[in-house]
């Protein structure tokens, strides 16, 4: 799989670089918690230089969370739409999410912070059809293989993606603190199967 830091923001080594130290220097601070000057002097960029791509703190935050989104999402759509059954690509896609999450840990952090702070940051809202768009490809997969028979017919597509992304959330948030790997392929066929077998009883 391509190098995230690449796809998410092309081939200019500068930008990685800042992108790769906000993205930590957030998840272990919060938005206000880290400033310009901060990211400046850890990522060993001028101050201007940042600016000039970003514009601002609220630019860098909000960009982060932008091609995040977009990355995540494009993942995922490119895996929905392979022609297997629909238990195998909800598998794919939490696989795919954990090689993400242990190959760039900061990001993961910094994702699973935007999503559970307590801060006050109304420009997150912006964000929000997106993160829906992504939550409905769950919904719509799962509805998906409800009405060609693959699973049940009293699932529920909404509270079996909420299901979902509540486990990824745990794992990832589990796997940030823990030494050895445990994001395995395996463990997302155990989640899916376990799931499954709930969709179909």
């Amino acid at each position: 799989m391509p190098d995230i830091h690449k796809i998410l923001v092309g081939e200019n080594e500068t930008k990685i670089n800042i992108f790769r130290v906000a993205a930590k220097l957030f998840a272990e601070k919060g938005y206000n918690g880290v400033s310009m000057r901060e990211i400046s002097e850890k990522s060993k960029v001028s101050k201007p230089t940042i600016y000039y791509y970003f514009g601002s703190k609220e630019g860098v935050f909000k960009d982060l969370v932008k091609v995040g989104l977009q990355y995540g999402s494009a993942q995922a759509k490119q895996i929905a739409s392979i022609n297997i059954p629909v238990k195998e690509r909800l598998v794919k896609i939490i696989q795919n999410r954990f090689f993400i999450s242990f190959e760039h840990p900061d990001f993961s952090k910094f994702f699973l912070m935007v999503f559970m702070t307590s801060e006050n940051l109304p420009f997150l809202n912006e964000f929000q059809k997106q993160a829906n768009i992504h939550r409905q490809l769950l919904v719509d997969l799962i509805q998906e293989g409800v009405d060609s028979s693959e699973f049940g017919a009293g699932a529920n597509p909404q509270l079996a993606a909420e299901i979902i992304a509540a486990v990824l959330g745990h794992f990832i948030g589990k796997q940030l603190r823990e030494k050895k790997k445990i994001l395995t392929d395996e463990l997302a066929e155990e989640i899916i199967e376990l799931l499954f077998k709930g969709l179909n009883e």
